[in-house]
C-alpha cells in the first residue's frame, strides 16, 4: 500500500503545502476574505455567501480548519468560524519572504534577458 512521503519534509514546508492547497480554490479564498472583513461568522452566513451546496461549503471549511487557517466553535444552535490570526500571520510572513526572494535583481540571468527580448 502506498503512503504519502510529504511528512518526511521539514515541518515548515509541510505546513506550507497545506496553506497552498487552502488558497487553491476560490470558495476558500472567499471564506478567508469574508472572515478577515467580518470576523466571527456562523456557518449559515458563509453558506449563503458561497454559490455552492451547503455540504460543499462544509468540506471547504473543514479543509481550512485542517490547514490551520481558521478555527471553529459551537454555540447552540450554530457553528461559528474565525480566522486563526497566528497561522494567517505566519502565512503572510512566509509569502513575504518568498516575494523578497523572487523580486531580486534578475538582470544577470540570461534566461530572463532572453525572454524580455
Amino acid at each position: 500500500m502506498a503512503y504519502s512521503k510529504a511528512p518526511l519534509f521539514d515541518p515548515i514546508s509541510y505546513q506550507q503545502s497545506f496553506w497552498s492547497k487552502a488558497l487553491a480554490h476560490p470558495a476558500r479564498i472567499t471564506i478567508l476574505d469574508h472572515l478577515l472583513q467580518h470576523g466571527i461568522t456562523p456557518f449559515y452566513i458563509l453558506a449563503k455567501k458561497i454559490p455552492l451546496a451547503r455540504s460543499t461549503v462544509s468540506q471547504h471549511l473543514r479543509f481550512l480548519r485542517q490547514s490551520g487557517l481558521i478555527e471553529s466553535f459551537d454555540k447552540y444552535p450554530h457553528t461559528y468560524y474565525q480566522l486563526n490570526h497566528k497561522a494567517c500571520k505566519d502565512l503572510a510572513r512566509r509569502l513575504e519572504a518568498l516575494n523578497h526572494s523572487f523580486s531580486g535583481d534578475n538582470t544577470q540571468d540570461p534566461t530572463i534577458n532572453a525572454m524580455q527580448g
